[in-house]
């Protein structure tokens, strides 16, 4: 009597495993035909995975291989990979979007290159080199521009380098530009400045006055001494531009210029016995110790030569001649 139970339970059983085996090959059919249209537009189904079309088989290559154009004794040859670096990361401390200053691997591609007609370049336009500016005293830095779509900064705190370069729509680098100023000692100083060390440093994350003229405001200036300014132009996410030829005119500027005391600032300030005591008076014995002051004998020095016997300051010319100002 049991045996039609036990039969038909067994058919319930083949019946489900066919079902089962069905469905799993339905999905297994829509899995694959999901990957070939994902294939077909240069997509795959997993955001995670290299779409077949991204590939850049150079990255396959040392460069060294025989019958390559370019080697040149000495050339180092380049790492390689079949997919494209996409796990060069992986087990690394990963950047993540943050500046972590003991280092790190940030996996994000490089992104759009430009065409060689709309690579980036720069000029500082002030300070100019040799400029002699007051220490203390609130100054521009001015850098003009090309091919950069400058006004795009992105959060630095939460991501930086966390998308690739892109381009507007006439073809340039859509980024921004920072300028960074450094103590360098003397104008002829062969030492490289420490790159943790600077004076002044700022993003620029206005697009300035739309024909790629930029500035940055040194508020209150800088102390007395010899700084070199530099650009470093950046795509959105910070990272420095990428061209597309090695060979090529630079995309930034540097420039190296003084900042000097005010002249007199530590000269006597009341002049003779019936000096008034202006800013720039001159020592009552000698004339000397204000701004540009003269000696106290022939009243000559400068433009703002000092009088010895009034504490008074020459308005005029280079000897000192013409008439006398009262700098009280």
């Amino acid at each position: 009597m049991l045996f039609p139970y036990l039969a038909l339970f067994a058919a319930s059983l083949i019946n489900g495993a066919v079902v089962s085996s069905n469905l799993a090959y339905g999905r297994d059919q829509e899995t694959r035909s999901q990957e070939i249209r994902g294939r077909q537009n240069n997509q795959t189904p997993n955001k995670t995975c290299l779409a077949a079309k991204s590939l850049q088989t150079a990255s396959e290559k040392t460069g060294q291989e025989a019958g390559t154009d370019g080697i040149k004794a000495g050339q180092a040859p380049s790492a390689t990979d079949d997919a494209n670096f996409i796990n060069f990361c992986s087990g690394q401390t990963i950047t993540n979007g943050l500046q972590l200053t003991a280092g790190s691997c940030n996996g994000i591609p490089m992104g759009k290159i430009p065409a060689s007609k709309n690579m980036v370049s720069a000029m500082i336009t002030n300070p100019q080199i040799g400029d002699k500016i007051p220490a203390d005293t609130t100054f521009n830095v001015s850098v003009q521009t090309s091919h950069l779509n400058a006004g795009f900064f992105v959060n630095p705190t939460t991501n930086y380098y966390t998308a690739p370069q892109d381009l507007d729509n006439k073809g340039d680098i859509i980024g921004h530009c920072h300028v960074t100023v450094q103590d360098i000692g003397t104008l002829k100083s062969t030492t490289p400045p420490d790159p943790t060390t600077f004076a002044f440093f700022k993003g620029i994350d206005d697009a300035g006055n739309g024909k790629g003229l930029l500035q940055a405001v040194v508020t209150d200036g800088l102390p007395a001494g010899v700084y070199r300014v530099c650009t470093m132009i950046a795509a959105r996410n910070h990272q420095p531009v990428n061209m597309p030829v090695a060979q090529r005119g630079a995309q930034d500027d540097c420039t190296k210029f003084e900042v000097v005391a005010a002249q007199g600032s530590n000269g006597s300030a009341s002049g003779g016995n019936n000096s008034k005591g202006g800013k720039n008076a001159g020592n009552a014995n000698n004339g000397k110790g204000g701004k540009n002051a003269g000696n106290a004998n022939n009243g000559k020095g400068g433009k703002n030569a000092g009088n010895a016997n009034t504490g008074k300051m020459a308005s005029g010319k280079v000897d000192g001649k013409a008439q006398d100002q009262n700098l009280a």
